[in-house]
């Protein structure tokens, strides 16, 4: 079994940060006043682990630092965030078929999860899969063209762009632990965060994924 797993790595100091001092006890990220908590990271960062070591019992998948895990976790959470109250914002509503068309991608690898994780990562992808409909929805109302299987990714691109417009008044605080950019996104703006299905393994300085500083790793600061 195989199943995408997001999360990005931090220099190890970060991790003995105890939090930004603007943002109370618990709290990993407020998007424009919406928290999202430790808990929740936490959760979705356990259900990508036993993911991750389901894959690497089949064979597949490897292995990845826990902190990576927990930064792209923080970052699915925010995107879902952003692009709800974007959608709130713009008057814009998620197809229904687009949306379970871009979950479908997830269903049978999640199928095969123990409950506790799978519920987790449903709910999460759930999210994702809407707000990825969402943002095709915003792409086809900026270049008046109706969605179809054809143009769907260069709408979602479009959206994409709408989003970040509306983005640059976003007020989003995160926890120095997740290592955020100036834009308040965990991983201190690396891009390929944002992308499910890349290659996220990289090592606390490298450009590169770095197998063996991963390997190097205590079993308890990586999964798979």
């Amino acid at each position: 079994m195989q199943l995408r797993v997001w999360a990005v790595p931090v220099v190890a100091a970060l991790l003995l940060l105890t939090g930004c001092d603007q943002l109370a006890p618990g709290t990993a990220s407020v998007v424009n006043g919406a928290k999202i908590t430790d808990a929740e990271v936490q959760d979705v960062a356990d259900a990508q682990c036993v993911a991750a070591d389901e894959a690497a019992k089949a064979g597949g998948g490897t292995a990845t630092a826990l902190s990576r895990i927990h930064q792209q976790s923080l970052y699915l959470l925010i995107d879902a965030e952003v692009s709800k109250q974007y959608a709130e914002m713009e008057g814009l509503e998620a197809s229904k078929g687009l949306a379970d068309a871009f979950f479908s991608q997830f269903k049978t690898s999640l199928a095969q999860l123990p409950d506790k994780p799978r519920t987790v990562l449903e709910e999460l992808f759930t999210d994702w899969a809407e707000s990825r409909a969402v943002l095709v929805e915003a792409g086809s109302k900026a270049t008046g063209q109706t969605p179809s299987e054809e143009n769907v990714e260069q709408l979602l691109n479009a959206g994409l762009q709408e989003r970040a417009k509306w983005m640059k008044n976003a007020d989003i605080e995160t926890d120095p632990r997740y290592a955020p950019g100036e834009d308040g996104l965990p991983g201190g703006g690396d891009s390929s965060v944002s992308e499910p299905g890349s290659d996220f393994a990289k090592d606390a300085g490298a450009q590169e994924a770095d197998p063996e500083w991963v390997a190097g790793l205590p079993a308890n600061q990586k999964c798979g």
